[in-house]
């Protein structure tokens, strides 16, 4: 059975010699049926004790985790963007300072300069950040698409500091904080029930792990702020038999021009060389903006549809992804 299954935006911001960069992907896209959880019984919530440990529930919309937290004394929902770089604010709610020194660029090419708010506080489940600047963007198409106020998004910057599990079928982020050496300080005892691992390292911000695609070695960025995947249209020519097309799209970009992409599956993708993952929903385009941003070279990225039947966690310190067992008992 097909449907027509939208991704908003995926939005991914980084400071490179004073120049600001954004990435846009509004991808509207017919797929098939995607990858989602079946609800874990024997799971639930846990209360916290520990004076470093922070449970925070999300809602989703679509892929999006979004979450409620406090910014500068007003409540607001979030996305939380392992894709983006920092804090992000929607002008639409928030003003700034307009800084024409710096621009974005996006999938299609360059913007205009960019709005700058500084010293926000924001906080969720009694965890704060302060003093925080942010880049003030015009976030209304993943408004209009999820039929939901935006206040902004979370990115690698405020998420860093942490061991970050991501339960998707809970609806939970459990957010350990570490030492420098990506130590957890006190550690929750559920989120010490490892079962596998994996290295990854930094695209600038955001982290890359390799998988294998029907036996070739591919790098992929982990973003929790994109609903599907992408798939590089130059890097995969090796695996062009793996994703089967379903149609073409119009992707537009941040300086609202207008590319020819495909939609399709991806699929014979595993992980660690053991765990088969089904076919996922798959955008095939060409990545140069995005890993002129990253400073790397992406053979795609994975979302969502990939992320979603995972419960794992991501230590920025120690640069390692963890996988845990899903059926997670609290004492």
């Amino acid at each position: 059975m097909l449907w027509f299954f939208f991704l908003s935006l995926g939005l991914k911001l980084q400071l490179l010699t004073g120049v600001r960069n954004i990435v846009f992907s509004f991808l509207l896209c017919l797929l098939g049926h995607g990858l989602f959880a079946v609800p874990v019984t024997d799971f639930r919530i846990p209360v916290t004790i520990q004076r470093d440990g922070y449970i925070v529930p999300f809602a989703l919309q679509g892929g999006l985790i979004i979450i409620q937290a406090v910014i500068n004394d007003s409540l607001g929902s979030f996305v939380v963007d392992t894709g983006a770089e920092g804090l992000v604010l929607n002008k639409k709610y928030f003003q700034g300072v307009t800084d024409e020194s710096r621009s974005y660029y996006g999938v299609n090419g360059r913007g205009r300069g960019l709005t700058v708010s500084k010293n926000n506080n924001i906080s969720a489940e009694g965890l704060s950040f302060t003093n925080i600047d942010a880049d003030v963007v015009d976030l209304s198409s993943i408004e209009n698409n999820k039929n939901i106020r935006i206040a902004g998004l979370i990115g690698f910057s405020l998420l860093k500091d942490f061991e970050v599990m991501f339960h998707y079928r809970e609806r939970l982020l459990a957010l350990s904080r570490v030492d420098e050496t990506g130590r957890i300080i006190d550690p929750m005892p559920f989120v010490l029930d490892k079962v596998d691992s994996l290295t990854f390292v930094l695209g600038n911000f955001i982290p890359v792990i390799e998988v294998k695609v029907n036996g070739f070695t591919k790098k992929f960025g982990i973003d929790s702020g994109a609903e599907i995947n992408l798939l590089d249209l130059k890097r995969s020519k090796n695996i062009m038999s793996e994703f089967l097309p379903m149609r073409t799209i119009r992707l537009a970009g941040a300086n609202n021009e207008e590319n020819e992409v495909i939609a399709g599956r991806l699929q014979r993708v595993k992980l660690l060389d053991k765990y088969n993952c089904g076919a996922m929903g798959t955008v095939l385009m060409n990545m140069d903006n995005l890993n002129n941003i990253y400073r790397t070279n992406l053979d795609g990225i994975l979302g969502f549809e990939f992320l979603s039947p995972w419960l794992f966690s991501i230590n920025y310190k120690k640069q390692m992804l963890y996988l845990h067992p899903l059926k997670v008992v609290v004492p």
